[in-house]
């Protein structure tokens, strides 16, 4: 008997036409790894709360759905038996700091005061989260918020997993970890993990079966190295990671690579000759956009500076991407940019002007700023009162210039809509949306493809390629190395509090270890002429 089951299940909002979940029949055996993709909205999300009882969404729900041989709806939820990590980690925070945050679901529990500590310790070694045990939660960068849902979810010890879009907010040092503590949860205790994700390059090497979503149906289902090929010669070639990507494309034999190391293997072995690197479009660079002198910023005069001495310049016509690990600066870099937070030393030019001398109107009509978390950029009811208020506040009249730009991010269908209703990657294409309505001419955006399927990376990455043509600087912080190396024409690293290395991406990503895109891993110590085939494979 299967240990998770769902028998003709079928899910509908309230008010809503379709069905988020339609008619799914799914068998998960215990200590499976089973990763669940698709498009945004396609019912992953859904699907993922509906095993779990206690945070089930509103709305008329038919078909059966069993754990262990029970329905869920006998189920006791807790955490210890079911455990959930969220999209967003704001929706999971609950206490003020780090350590009552991590204890609060063992105290509920009733578990004893040495067992408490011992499992505190052996998470808080793991996530090297010592130093953030005073802290408090709402200092923390989004990407650490979500490493502390983590570990207070694993401190329970639940005998199933749900996670939504773990590593979204994670850089690349922090996901492997991550991703190989799953593993090693998976492997030697045999815990049930079912995760949704759009992160694909790795996680498809841990999972026993993979599941893609469509419309609420399951479109593909099985082992990755059955169901990658028939994706493949589907619509849906974006969802195929690099790797199995590149095997599939030059229509090679044999076992499907997944990994590194099998890729390798393969390219070594290929007498397939690959095409040459493709050659970027050249923009023009003109005069300095923004610079910044000798900054330190921090949020308390206790702590330490998050911003330190930093100097940094963006000239007109740049496509900057700002690298670095979790709590590194680049979100509160981004905030001190947009005038959200005033630095404690140092002066910031926009237009080789001072922004201390300049006004708030002056510095907002310059400057465009999309928020780590999409809901704080939300002030009405509907995306569409939304962007009508922001059309009205600009004195916008282009209407058929937003009609286009929904439609190529893929949200018409959505406008209606309350924005805390939609998914995370909606949510971060309809603020997206309104943001660029008024075409400022300096853009600042947090995390942009965070929670983005491939497709709507891709329809994003056009967008911004557009309006980079058209003269925009963009400015963006990412954990996306992948989309940094393709679309970026500068990229820099943060670390302790400064910028410690710019370069072009194809110099920058050079012998990097995790800071680096699939296709160099590969190449790395190949012969010359595979090592530079390789590489220029997009």
């Amino acid at each position: 008997m299967a240990y998770i089951e769902l028998n003709k299940v079928s899910f509908s909002y309230p008010d809503c036409l379709e069905p988020a979940i339609g008619n799914i029949s799914l068998k998960i055996n215990k200590g499976k790894f089973v990763v669940l993709f698709g498009s945004s909205g396609s019912g992953k999300s859904t699907l993922l709360r509906l095993l779990k009882k206690e945070i089930q969404p509103h709305g008329i729900l038919k078909g059966q759905i069993s754990v262990n041989g029970a329905p869920i709806q006998e189920k006791t939820g807790l955490s210890k038996e079911i455990g959930f990590v969220f999209q967003d980690p704001e929706n999971q925070i609950v206490a003020d700091d780090v350590l009552h945050e991590l204890v609060f679901g063992l105290e509920n529990i009733g578990l004893k005061t040495s067992e408490m500590r011992n499992r505190l310790a052996e998470m808080v070694h793991f996530f090297g989260a010592e130093s953030l045990l005073h802290r408090k939660s709402h200092e923390l960068s989004g990407g650490r918020k979500q490493q502390i849902n983590l570990a207070s979810v694993l401190l329970m010890q639940p005998d199933i997993l749900l996670l939504d879009e773990p590593t979204a907010q994670l850089d690349p040092v922090s996901s492997r970890e991550f991703l190989d503590m799953l593993k090693r949860l998976n492997e030697e205790f045999g815990m049930t993990i079912i995760m949704a994700e759009h992160r694909l390059e790795e996680v498809f090497t841990l999972a026993d079966e993979i599941i893609m979503m469509e419309k609420g149906q399951i479109l593909f289902e099985g082992e990755p190295r059955e169901v990658l090929p028939q994706i493949w010669n589907s619509k849906n070639q974006a969802f195929v990671p690099t790797i199995p990507s590149l095997f599939l494309s030059q229509k090679g034999s044999g076992m499907i690579p997944l990994t590194v190391k099998e890729g390798r293997n393969w390219v070594q072995e290929s007498s397939t000759i690959f095409s040459e690197e493709p050659k970027k479009l050249e923009y023009p660079i003109g005069d300095e956009r923004i610079g910044l002198k000798n900054i330190s910023f921090r949020y308390d005069k206790k702590n330490e500076f998050i911003l330190n001495d930093l100097d940094f310049s963006l000239a007109k016509g740049e496509f900057y991407a700002l690298l670095g690990g979790n709590g590194s600066g680049k979100s509160t870099f981004l905030k001190v940019l947009a005038g959200l937070v005033k630095p404690e030393m140092g002066k910031i030019l926009v237009n080789k002007k001072k922004t201390k001398i300049m006004k708030n109107s002056e510095l907002i009509n310059l400057i465009g700023y999309l928020p780590q978390n999409p809901k704080l950029f939300f002030i009405q009811d509907s995306i569409e009162k939304e962007i009508q208020y922001t059309m009205d506040h600009w004195d916008l009249t282009n209407v058929n210039e937003v009609d286009t730009l929904l439609n190529n991010l893929g949200i018409k269908h959505l406008i209606s809509s309350h924005p805390f209703d939609l998914s995370g990657g909606e949510l971060q294409k309809a603020a997206l949306g309104c943001l660029l309505i008024r075409k400022p001419e300096i853009l600042l955006l947090d995390e942009p493809t965070k929670g983005l399927d491939p497709i709507s990376k891709q329809n994003l990455a056009n967008i911004l390629q557009s309006l980079h043509f058209e003269g925009m600087t963009i400015l963006m912080s990412t954990h996306d190395v992948e989309f940094a190396a393709q679309f970026a024409t500068k990229c820099g690293m943060m670390f302790q509090g400064k910028i410690t290395s710019e370069d072009v991406p194809s110099e920058f990503f050079k012998g990097n270890f995790f800071y680096t895109t699939m296709l160099q891993r590969i190449a790395r110590d190949l012969p010359n002429r595979a090592a530079q085939s390789v590489s220029g494979v997009q």
